[in-house]
């Protein structure tokens, strides 16, 4: 195939008009100064000099805090960290994940609650068996998980459980093997209705206190009787215990 010489010459002006336009092209790329005063075009917010965490013509804009406040400092973080108390404590009052509730059907079984009973007003197991919506259950049919997050309604449900649950508990706490010791069982109360220390450890699992005993005691007396004060007693322990409060 030839090449016409109009082909040729129409070749040979496009390259020439290519040619010009690179040669038109800056060797280098200058930004525009940048003044530490500039009004921000995207907010209308003057930016001032140490509002942000690196050197303004080294790097990209970034503040120094997400919020108003400038970051803590680290002494005043650790001193925050020291009131709140040591890292156990600091991280049960802060970190609680919600009580499962396959766990708090083994745990009521395993204080002498007999999860199958029913009555009127409702049974403890009746409550838990009804209320898994308010406790986060999960939905497997619907492809969602248990919640792991308490809920101000999840509490309040737990609290009517461990109220319906009391009287069971007090009463056959001591037959329980794991709050037995050498054979005999503890009590949660003694012949004159006052709060037993050892029946309060075996409920809430670790070495109950002067300060657990006196919270028991007080609700007891307080009570418009001797056996609801008891039941809200037990109901407020467990409570307590199993909501990192």
């Amino acid at each position: 195939m030839k090449t016409t010489p109009i082909v040729i010459s129409a070749l040979a002006i496009a390259c020439g008009l290519s040619a010009a336009a690179c040669d038109s092209r800056p060797d280098t790329l200058t930004p525009k100064p940048h003044s530490p005063y500039q009004e921000n075009p995207t907010n209308n917010v003057e930016e001032k000099p140490g509002a942000f965490a690196g050197g303004q013509d080294n790097t990209f804009d970034h503040m120094a805090g997400l919020g108003d406040d400038a970051p803590k400092d680290a002494f005043e973080v650790l001193q925050q960290r020291e009131e709140e108390g040591p890292a156990e404590i600091r991280t049960r009052l802060h970190s609680c994940q919600k009580i499962q509730v396959t766990t708090l059907r083994n745990m009521l079984s395993s204080l002498g609650v007999n999860l199958d009973a029913t009555g009127n007003p409702p049974t403890a197991g009746q409550l838990l068996k009804e209320g898994t919506g308010a406790l986060g259950a999960a939905n497997y049919d619907a492809r969602v998980g248990e919640t792991i997050v308490w809920t101000a309604a999840g509490a309040a449900k737990l609290f009517d459980i461990f109220v319906q649950a009391a009287p069971e508990i007090i009463a056959n706490l001591p037959n329980m093997p794991q709050c037995q010791i050498d054979g005999v069982g503890v009590q949660l109360f003694d012949e004159n209705n006052v709060c037993v220390a050892d029946g309060i450890t075996c409920i809430i699992g670790r070495p109950a206190t002067p300060e657990h005993v006196a919270i028991c005691n007080s609700v007891v007396n307080n009570a418009s009787s001797i056996e609801n004060g008891k039941n809200i007693a037990v109901a407020t322990i467990l409570s307590a215990a199993h909501s990192c409060e």
